[in-house]
This record gives structure tokens, C-alpha cells and sequence, in this order.
């Protein structure tokens, strides 16, 4: 995805008021965005080092939607968006 795509997803969220309800680790992050994104048949497993997508990686089309997916989780659990 594109950085300007990627902005405008960021832009359009920061409209939305997410508290935070408690902080997470980077690991339960990882942990929780995977899960998500397999709701939506995205393959994808959260790590120690990140969220590991399978062979065929993210459809374009499915880019805005892991970016949307990612901040929100981050904002709800108090992430710093380093690690997003």
C-alpha cells in the first residue's frame, strides 16, 4: 500500500474516539491483530516479532483493511504506534 493510502486510513480513524481500555504488550498485539484478520480470512499468526501472513501475503485490496485493523487494536490497547 501506498504511504498516501496509508494516510488517509490513519486520517479517517483519528476521527474515531477509541479509549484505551488497558495496555498490551507487543507480543499480545501481534497475538490479537492475527486473530482479527482471520475473521476475515486473511491468513495470518501473530509472533514474537510481528504478525507472519502466509505464502500468498496481504491482497491489495485487503491492505486498508490490515492498516484499519492495526491502528484500531493499537488505540484500544494503548499501543505506541512504533509497534504498529
Amino acid at each position: 500500500m501506498t504511504g498516501s493510502k496509508r494516510s488517509e486510513v490513519a486520517r479517517k480513524l483519528s476521527t474515531i474516539p477509541v479509549r484505551a481500555s488497558r495496555q498490551m504488550t507487543s507480543t499480545e498485539y501481534q497475538f490479537r491483530v492475527a486473530e482479527i484478520l482471520r475473521l476475515f480470512d486473511i491468513d495470518a499468526v501473530g509472533s514474537e516479532t510481528g504478525v507472519i501472513y502466509g505464502d500468498k501475503g496481504v491482497e491489495l485490496e485487503d491492505q486498508p483493511l490490515v492498516d484499519a485493523i492495526r491502528i484500531l487494536v493499537g488505540k484500544r490497547f494503548g499501543i505506541p504506534e512504533s509497534l504498529m
